[in-house]
């Protein structure tokens, strides 16, 4: 653990600035966006701050917020600054105003003036360290850029945790993608929190952008998905603490970003964030309830997106009702059904809606309830709910409709209660709400749903004919009753006086028509007050033949806004009419309205309404029958209807014969059709106006007459649509009659156009004000006039534009949305010349500025217009022929028809209307669009000398530019493109400069299709493409890119290849460029993807050919590059053999070419400056092409063709001869140059590698013919290397290898060259591992070349060494035959190593060959091997042994003679291992231990009664190796073995021994230990100390290893234990030595005794009195190691209390000798004893006190401290204190 110290110095030193390391300064200096490395090191701060300067000048004429920071960052002044000298507060204030830029500059760093302005930042105040959040998040939504790799490279190795996910990126140099963004975002904690911090500081700063608040949104919403996925796992409490944690996390960013008013693009990103986390976890009710509050807070430019965050939030509540804020929103919203109506499709808005519905039911009794009440309908009119929540909805409506809940009294004469109760008649009748209103019914109390039945029964009493009875006579009283009361009091109210009113349906205001309405509506339910209420004076009923005010009230009635069932009780009024009455005027002024009521959606009316029309077609049938002048009426109303006015006088009426045949013919056959279907007769009114019905009639006449009916059909019913008053009969049959465009001459737009005119002379406000007097929607009833304009009048068209211009307030937006709409629906039957009028002046539209919400919504409108409908060629070359010109620095001229827009100051609104257009002519262009191909080119032009004069990067445009231009041409097959147009340089350009990779990729992939068209203009600028893709597009990972340049270079390439083959012959210099720049891109090629990518372009210009130049400009790219190699062979593979030798050829012949002193060839693909770097890069393209060639699959691949394709085997082999020359002969020419021999051999042994066998040997023996020296040796060493890779024929390759073995014996033979007769006899020894054992006889011919003079006779170590190695493999494979060859060859090589080990010049290769000679012979002829050779050879093991040849030369030499021990006779190996004795302890101690490992070795491979019948003579060598000491010690000399060389040995005997004892039983072994203890004491003095001095240290081993087994033979050695003890001379270290493994011998025979052979006094007697007689040498040697362990465990083993109290007497004794170190050896001695036998000991203890006592008073302190340390074990032992007893 480090100290604090160190942790101080650590922090110190990652905060630290270097402000003294200079080059680490000059690091720090070189990071930049716009330099490379070692250019930015260079600039100066002046230089530097000029050309950051320029930008920022810039990007203050884009956005003049800029100019702020002009005093600080961009000032002279900033270039002194330096941020390590300033203080902590003044630090932290320019970390403000960086921020703040780097705020304000994010959705501009696509451009190059901000990226110059941001260099100032990093260059001078090293935003990227200082500032690493704000700046890595601020180029973050550019995560896929190349600026963002630039980025990333310069960020510090110290970054924030929140960018810890960067680091792969960074070490790779890639982008990171998007889905690590959001994956981090949500695992990562402080990212997630830096990320929205960021976010919101930026909008608090009102700097906020596109770019990154949609970048923000997107990522964010991933992420809380993705975190509230992940909290799903585990118990479900874990999961609810985990959604709060997440929940917690993110609200408040979203309070926050829902608070700013001002920043509405956030507002929408909390939308979707909001929307995510309602649908994948359950927020409370109170969250939710806020949520919704905040949502619809200044909301007005994102209505939309608000209405889809409340939609889903009110999904997740329980409650029904709405927050009362959210409420008061969407209601001020306009045409808020049809906005819920488009949700619907995609979204559940039933709780929505069924809040507003609540909502709307808990402020009934407030103003506007009316209002109100018209909103509820229009909710449930548009069938936004299922049955259950319009069952709920309704269950609300009841108690207040029954009086169960109390209303407030009604205010400004409007009855609420009696409203509600109208709306839900009426809504009763609708088809999809009336069954979900009687079903809520059954959920209600039962009082509510009495009254609820009651309702509704009394509705369908009152839907009923007159003359049916009602049943349940109780009831209608009690109906009569109220009803009459209600009657009366309306009646009452009725004016008694009143202006002359002619007709209802004036149009001008009538004063008593609501009166009687009010009257009539209370009068409906009952016959008898309809009856009073037929009677008024005012109504007139006796003048209904006279003048149309009856008929019109009922009229208006109808077509107003008023229950249902007084709507059908106005139409039965006017039927019983005309039933009881006899008309006596034509009543075709009805017609009109009828057609109205028929179309009704409620079935009550319009079953009134049948009712009617059936009374009408009787009447006029009846009429019909009579002469023509007995039924010319007068027309009812003519002249009076809509008042007195010309609205009256413009009405068309049908002449009486048309009025019967449209009633006969048209209305009355679907009648019974409309009892189920509103919209037939509007449908069937359609079919009979477009086309005539099929009459009996023929002929010219009767065509006629149709043709007439339609006419005036149509004219009758347009007039009344133009002048009545009624808006509803307007809105119901405008839409039937737009669907006829005229009929026969007459034009419907020339009978309505009035209508078009006058409503857009009206202007919206006074529109929507009469459209909700009649409760009609505003909008639809404009819609419906709209569609009046027709597209031939070309005065309409006018009429719309200025609609659309008439930017007043009165005007309306609705109004000029409709003009927008209809000139969409018109657009394509508009003439040329109009739409090319119509659309400049939307494009005029389209530029406008935001200086008001009108201008906005023309210019929305406009772009929604232009992008909707199909724009012509004409169109589209109109605006591009005004397309706005660019100009820098000031207004220049225009060309012709071009509008010139630079005299506007702001660039940035120049370029906008430019975007503008050209986004409209790229969402119309097609293949059918090709004369604009020019025009788009000349604007890419001017955007590309814009860009160079401003240095704006105009990427938006450009794509723009190019996806038209790519539309109109992609599709096209062959089209027809004047050469001129193209401007093939300008893509270039594109491609080169631009930053963009869209630009790039659509640049490359328009050069794709030009290719194909114009190849000759592409072609000509095909090489800077190239370079191009290869530095910038092939870098990047996605599949478009991939796809682009496939597309390229499938397009390109072929043509550039037919190009060149036209113009000369030889084309690799045309193609080397092309394969250069692909060459260079090598490593910004994907790795995924290089392979496909290069394999197409070799396939496009011809394998065959250039494979090679691709292959030696990537080596001399990229030398000794393992990918690039491993990346080349996958390449190689991919085609067949026939073309990869033609590669090979056509390399080396390169490579021929490239040692000449003009080469041809080579110059197009390498370059060199003089001949030694020509022979450096031949051997560098040598060792690439024997890399390649030497991969296995290549070389399977060549194998495979020669083997199964004979047709083709003729041609490899001409190749691979002519490339065999080429090798050999760069080989002479260059004897001198190793690398290339080298090489060239090798190469060689690769190609002939791949050949069949018999077609490798006899390529082998045409090369040894005639051959020079090094041709052989190269031939012979790859057939060598071929053979020893076992890749051959089974029987063909056998017999060819077998065939050659004759010749290569007598090259063996015959060569006077060495090296050839090596490599030939190695070849030898190879074919015969290989072959041998198939023809013995060959091999065993072939032996006596192999041990003649010329090979083993030789004095040439490597001849013998190979010889050798031959022999070893001819014993393996002749076995018993090589007998009669032993006695030639065993002498011959022994003696030659012998030799070599005696003057030391044996070499390990040579030790290893002989040695392997000797294990075959000892492997497969063991019984050759014995007596003198066998001596001889363990002779020669000995000097091997102690020549120290190495490690591996032991383990042969081991491995030799452990077959010498196992395959020989035991007799004969014992033999000569003891006649061989005296050599091996002669050659030294490492000699004699591989000896004794031999003997070892032999008795572990034999079994126990073979060790048991050999006993005696492994005893004898036993008995010589112990006797070794003595042998060397007795009289030294400088040959004598060091001390430590005899132990070895002595270990090795010892376990010998050991080894052999395990396999012997006591029968056999006791005589022999016995006559080794008598042997170790039976000779002179000096000897018997050193034999003794084995015997012992034998012995320790023997007692330890064996233990208790072995006991007894203690009793053999305990004399002559005793006596060496007795005579120890410790002054002698011979003695000593001797004394000291006796004394080892004896501890591990005391310490393994468990039969109690100790305690025997007989045993023990002698022993014991020999040990504690030696107490008395503690002066003279140590015997705390030996003696006192001994004495100890002789107690422990004695384990009796006489044998103990003997002990301790003797010991005692001793503690009072004159000499202090006996006493204290005494002392040791008891202390051992105390510790060991514990209070079986002490058991003596009144023995010991005396002697105690005395001791602690001794004169010697040792011996003093040595007591009082026995005492305290005494103490631990006894658990008592000593010191009483010794007091």
């Amino acid at each position: 653990m480090s100290t604090s110290l160190a942790s101080q110095l650590a922090k110190i030193r990652v905060e630290s600035t270097n402000a003294l390391d200079l080059k680490a300064q000059k690091k720090a200096h070189s990071k930049s966006l716009l330099f490379d490395a070692h250019h930015a090191a260079t600039q100066d701060f002046n230089t530097l701050f000029q050309l950051c300067y320029e930008g920022y000048q810039e990007i203050c004429q884009l956005d003049h917020r800029f100019e702020a920071f002009a005093g600080n960052l961009f000032s002279d002044q900033s270039k002194q600054e330096d941020r390590t000298q300033m203080t902590a507060a003044q630090n932290k204030r320019l970390d403000n105003v960086l921020e703040d830029f780097m705020s304000l500059v994010t959705g501009r760093l696509l451009l190059k003036p901000a990226v110059k302005a941001m260099e100032w930042l990093v260059r001078r105040f090293s935003v990227h360290q200082y500032n690493t959040t704000c700046f890595v998040l601020t180029f973050l939504p550019y995560h896929t850029s190349p600026l963002f790799l630039t980025v990333l490279a310069m960020l510090p190795e110290q970054r924030p945790t929140a960018f810890k996910f960067l680091q792969p990126y960074i070490q790779s140099s890639t982008n990171p993608p998007r889905h690590t963004i959001v994956h981090t975002v949500a695992h990562n904690q402080d990212l997630f929190s830096a990320f929205n911090l960021y976010t919101l500081n930026v909008c608090r700063r009102g700097q906020q952008c596109a770019v990154l608040l949609s970048f923000w949104s997107s990522v964010t919403s991933e992420a809380v998905a993705l975190m509230l996925d992940r909290s799903r796992l585990g118990r479900s409490e874990l999961q609810r603490q985990n959604q709060e944690d997440v929940v917690m996390r993110v609200m408040p960013t979203l309070a926050e970003g829902l608070s700013m008013e001002h920043v509405p693009d956030l507002r929408v990103g909390c939308f979707m964030i909001l929307t995510v986390l309602s649908s994948k976890t359950n927020l409370s009710e109170a969250v939710l309830t806020t949520a919704m509050d905040l949502v619809v807070t200044a909301w007005d430019d994102i209505v939309h997106a608000g209405l889809i965050c409340l939609v889903v939030l009110s999904q997740q509540r329980h409650a029904t009702t709405l927050p009362k804020k959210t409420f008061k929103a969407l209601v001020a919203i306009k045409q808020l059904s049809d906005d819920l109506i488009l949700l619907k499709q995609h979204y559940r808005v039933e709780k929505l809606v069924l809040g507003l519905v609540s909502g709307s039911l808990e402020r009934l009794g407030k103003r506007g309830d009316a209002e109100r009440l018209r909103f509820i309908r229009e909710l449930l009119e548009a069938n936004l709910m299922q049955s259950s929540f319009v069952a709920a909805a309704v269950t609300q409506m009841l108690p207040l409709s029954n009086g169960t809940r109390l209303l407030p009294p009604p205010k400004d004469g409007f009855d609420t209660r009696s409203a509600l109760v109208d709306l839900l008649l009426y809504l009763a009748d609708l088809e999809n709400v009336g069954s979900a209103i009687y079903l809520s019914l059954e959920d209600v109390d039962s009082e509510t749903r009495q009254q609820g039945h009651e309702l509704f029964r009394n509705h369908r009493r009152s839907k009923k004919a007159p003359e049916i009875p009602e049943t349940d006579e109780e009831m209608q009283d009690v109906d009569q009753k109220a009803s009459s009361m209600d009657f009366e009091d309306f009646v009452g109210r009725i004016p008694s006086r009143t202006a002359f009113e002619v007709s209802f349906l004036s149009h001008s205001e009538s004063y008593i028509f609501p009166s009687l309405a009010d009257a009539f509506v209370a009068a409906h339910r009952s016959p008898d007050h309809l009856d009073a209420f037929s009677k008024l004076p005012l109504i007139r009923k006796s003048l209904a033949m006279s003048e149309p005010l009856y008929f019109s009230f009922f009229v208006k009635i109808w077509c107003g806004y008023y229950p249902t069932s007084a709507r059908a009780a106005a139409i039965r009024m006017l039927s019983q009419y005309i039933n009881t009455e006899k008309l006596s005027v034509d009543v075709q002024v009805l017609l009109p309205y009828v057609l109205y009521a028929l179309a009704d959606p409620t079935f009550p009316v319009r079953r009134a309404a049948l009712e009617l029309a059936m009374a009408l077609a009787s009447f006029y049938s009846t009429m019909d029958k009579q002469e023509d002048d007995q039924c010319r009426l007068n027309v009812l109303g003519k002249g009076q209807i809509y008042g007195q006015g010309i609205q009256s006088e413009e009405v068309a009426w049908l002449p009486w014969r048309t009025a019967v045949e449209f009633i006969r013919d048209w209305l009355t056959p679907d009648l019974e059709e409309l009892r189920l279907d509103s919209g037939q007769l509007l449908r069937s009114l359609v079919n009979r106006l477009k086309a005539p019905a099929e009459t009996k009639e023929a002929g010219t006449h009767g065509q006629k007459s149709r043709t007439s009916l339609r006419s005036s059909v149509m004219t009758w019913l347009c007039s009344h649509v133009v002048n009545t008053s009624v808006l509803s009969l307007k809105d119901r049959l405008l839409p039937m009659l737009n669907k006829v465009p005229k009929v026969g001459q007459t034009s419907t737009f020339a009978l309505l156009k009035p209508l078009l005119t006058t409503t857009v002379a009206q202007g919206y406000m006074v529109l929507q004000e009469v459209c909700g007097k009649e409760h009609i929607n505003t909008s639809q009833y404009i819609a419906h006039v709209m569609e009046i304009a027709s597209p031939k009048d070309q005065e309409c068209v006018k009429l719309l534009q200025n609609c659309i211009s008439n930017t007043k307030a009165a005007a309306g937006p609705p109004l000029r949305i409709a003009a927008f709409h209809r000139l969409r629906n018109i657009w394509s039957l508009l003439k040329p010349q109009s739409q090319i009028s119509l659309g400049n002046f939307m494009l005029d539209l389209s530029f406008l500025n935001h200086s008001s919400d009108e201008d906005r919504l023309n210019q929305t409108e406009a772009l929604d217009t232009l992008r909707t409908v199909s724009l012509s060629t004409e169109v589209l070359q109109s605006f591009i022929e005004d397309c706005p010109t660019l100009t820098h620095g000031g207004p220049q001229k225009a060309a012709k028809r071009r509008r010139t827009v630079s005299s506007s100051q702001d660039p940035g609104d120049d370029i906008r209307r430019i975007s503008i257009l050209l986004e409209i002519v790229e969402a119309s262009v097609t293949d059918a669009n090709l004369p604009l191909v020019g025009g788009l080119f000349k604007i890419l032009t001017e955007i590309q000398g814009y860009k160079e004069r401003s240095g704006l990067e105009l990427h938006y445009l450009e794509l723009l530019v190019m996806n038209s231009i790519i539309s109109i041409l992609k599709p096209s097959t062959t089209p027809r493109i004047d050469k001129s147009d193209v401007r093939a340089d300008v893509l270039v350009d594109c491609i080169r400069n631009s930053s963009s990779p869209q630009v790039q990729q659509q640049a490359l992939l328009l050069v794709s299709i030009l290719a194909s068209i114009v190849p000759d203009l592409v072609i000509h600028n095909v090489m800077p493409i190239f370079t191009f893709m290869n530095s910038g597009i092939m870098k990047r990972t996605d599949d478009y890119s991939a796809h682009i340049v496939k597309q390229t270079m499938d397009s390109v390439i072929p043509r550039l290849m037919e190009s060149l083959r036209r113009r000369s012959k030889d084309s690799l210099a045309g193609v080397s460029e092309l394969l250069l720049s692909f060459a260079a891109a090598f490593e910004h090629v994907p790795a995924r993807k290089r392979l496909g990518l290069f394999q197409s372009l070799m396939d496009m210009i011809g394998a065959d050919e250039y494979l090679f130049a691709l292959l030696i400009l990537l080596e001399d790219k990229f030398s000794r590059n393992k990918r690039v190699l491993q990346f080349s062979v996958d390449l190689l593979d991919c085609y067949e053999a026939q073309t990869q030798f033609e590669t090979i050829e056509r390399y080396v012949t390169t490579i021929v070419d490239l040692l000449k002193p003009k080469p041809t060839i080579s110059a197009h693909l390498i370059t060199t400056s003089s001949t030694s770097n020509s022979q450096e890069t031949a051997v560098n393209l040598l060792s690439n092409l024997t890399a390649l060639y030497g991969d296995s699959r290549l070389v399977s691949k060549s194998s495979k063709a020669f083997a199964q394709n004979e047709h083709q085997m003729d041609s490899l082999r001409s190749i691979l001869s002519r490339v065999m020359d080429q090798i050999l002969s760069l080989s002479r020419q260059y004897p001198e140059n190793e690398d290339i021999n080298l090489l060239c051999q090798k190469l060689l042994d690769i190609l002939l590698g791949g050949l069949p066998m018999v077609d490798f040997v006899s390529t082998i023996q045409g090369l040894l013919n005639g051959a020079d020296v090094q041709t052989s040796l190269d031939a012979l060493k790859s057939f060598e290397l071929r053979l020893s890779k076992k890749k051959f024929e089974p029987v063909a390759g056998q017999d060819a290898c077998l065939g050659f073995l004759r010749q290569l014996t007598a090259m063996v033979r015959e060569s006077t060259n060495e090296p050839t007769r090596r490599v030939a006899l190695s070849c030898v020894d190879t074919i015969v591992e290989t072959f041998g054992k198939k023809d013995v006889g060959a091999v065993i011919s072939a032996t006596d070349t192999v041990i003649g003079a010329q090979c083993l006779g030789t004095t040439s170590e490597e001849m013998q060494i190979t010889s050798l190695l031959s022999l070893s493999t001819i014993v393996e494979v002749s076995g018993d035959e090589f007998i009669a060859f032993v006695p030639q060859t065993l002498p011959k090589s022994l003696d030659s190593l012998n030799s070599k080990l005696d003057d030391g010049t044996c070499s390990e290769r040579l030790h290893h060959a002989g040695y392997s000679f000797f294990s075959a012979l000892l492997i497969y002829v063991p019984w050759a091997i014995t007596g003198p050779n066998l001596d001889l050879l363990l002779r020669v093991s000995h000097g091997s042994a102690n020549a120290d040849l190495g490690e591996s030369c032991s383990e042969e030499r081991r491995a030799t003679l452990s077959l010498i021990a196992k395959q020989v006779e035991t007799k004969d190996c014992c033999d000569a291992l003891g006649r061989t004795w005296a050599n091996a302890m002669t050659e030294g101690p490492e000699a004699l231990k591989e000896h004794l490992w031999i003997l070892e070795t032999l008795i572990g491979a034999l079994s126990k009664s073979a060790v048991g019948r050999h006993s005696e003579a492994f005893a004898t060598l036993l008995t010589r190796a112990f006797d070794l000491r003595r042998i060397q010690f007795s009289n030294r000399t400088e040959d004598s073995y060091e001390d430590g060389e005899v132990d070895e040995v002595e270990e090795t005997t010892n376990r010998v021994a050991v080894a052999m004892i395990y396999k012997i039983n006591d029968t056999i072994f006791r005589p022999i230990f016995a006559q080794l203890v008598e042997w170790a004491a039976s000779s002179s003095a000096i000897a018997t100390v050193h034999r003794q001095t084995t015997l012992y240290g034998f012995l320790m081993q023997f007692f330890d290893g064996l233990k208790s087994i072995v006991t007894s033979y203690a009793g053999l050695i305990l004399e002559d234990a005793a006596e060496i003890l007795g005579r120890v001379d410790v002054s002698d270290p011979a003695s000593k030595l001797s004394w000291t493994r006796v004394l080892g011998t004896l501890q591990k025979c005391f310490a393994h005794d468990q039969d109690g052979f100790w305690q025997s006094p007989s045993h023990f007697s002698p022993i014991s009195h020999a040990l504690l007689d030696q107490l008395k040498h503690a002066a003279d040697i140590s015997l705390s190691s030996d003696l006192i362990p001994s004495i100890t465990e002789l107690a422990v083993a004695a384990d009796s209390p006489n044998h103990h109290k003997v002990l301790n007497a003797s010991i005692l004794k001793y503690t009072r000798s004159d000499i202090p170190a006996v006493r204290l050896a005494a002392v040791q001695c008891q202390r051992s004893l105390t510790n060991r036998l514990g209070e079986e000991w002490l058991a003596l203890l009144p023995e010991m006190l005396p002697f105690i006592s005395e001791l602690q008073e001794d004169d010697d302190e040792t011996v003093e401290r040595e007591t009082l340390g026995w005492i305290k074990k005494i103490e631990d032992v006894l658990g008592e204190s000593l010191t009483p007893m010794l007091q």
